[in-house]
Parts: C-alpha cells; structure tokens; sequence
C-alpha cells in the first residue's frame, strides 16, 4: 500500500470513530424511540365526547349571562348550576381574562377563544 492510501483508509475509520462516539445514545427510559410513529391516532371516547360538549355549553351559558350584564350574584348561581348539572365549573383565567371550563379535578376541559 502507498503512502497516499494508507492516510485515506486511517482518515476514513477516525472519521467513522469520531462519529460513533458522538452520535445521541438512546435512553433506556426513552419511550419515543419505543412507539410506533405510524400507529393509528387515540379516538376520543363517547365520555370524553360528553364531557368537552358540557364544558363548551357551560361556557356558552356563562358568556351569555356575562354579556347581558347579569350581577355576580346571579353569575355565581349558575355557576352553582353548571357544576351541579354538568360536573364543570366555570372559571376566569388570571393570565389571559378569558373563561374556561374546568373539571372537578383541575383538568382544562375548554377555553374561550
């Protein structure tokens, strides 16, 4: 072998080493690489279904309420209502003013556009 080849064949396998070592290592507890990316996509319950439609009509009912200059007083009652109908209650955002729709346990179910 010359000269010229022997640097060629040593630069190629530094290169595939250096490569080796610094491609990303996979975590064991990594779950993204264990998934199917082609797997079919999660279809919402009928439950689920059930409860983001109450969620929407409570928050249509507060609006409507709040628009037609309801006092607190009578905004509180339905609230009362909604929660005791729906299991949804109804609150307003700190960051944004806007109202959303909450569940019982915290979740965000809807929010005002």
């Amino acid at each position: 072998m010359d000269k010229e080849t022997k640097t060629l064949l040593i630069t190629v396998a530094v290169a595939l080493g250096l490569i080796w070592f610094f491609k990303p290592k996979s975590k064991k507890g990594d779950s993204s690489s264990s998934t199917n990316k082609y797997e079919a996509p999660k279809v919402a319950t009928e439950k689920e279904k059930k409860v983001k439609e109450d969620a929407v009509i409570g928050l249509q009912a507060m609006r409507d309420a709040i628009d037609n200059k309801e006092p607190k007083r009578e905004l509180d009652k339905l609230n009362a209502m909604i929660l005791q109908d729906y299991k949804v209650k109804i609150t307003r955002s700190k960051t944004t003013g806007k109202l959303r729709a909450m569940s019982s346990e915290g979740k965000v179910l809807a929010e005002e556009n």
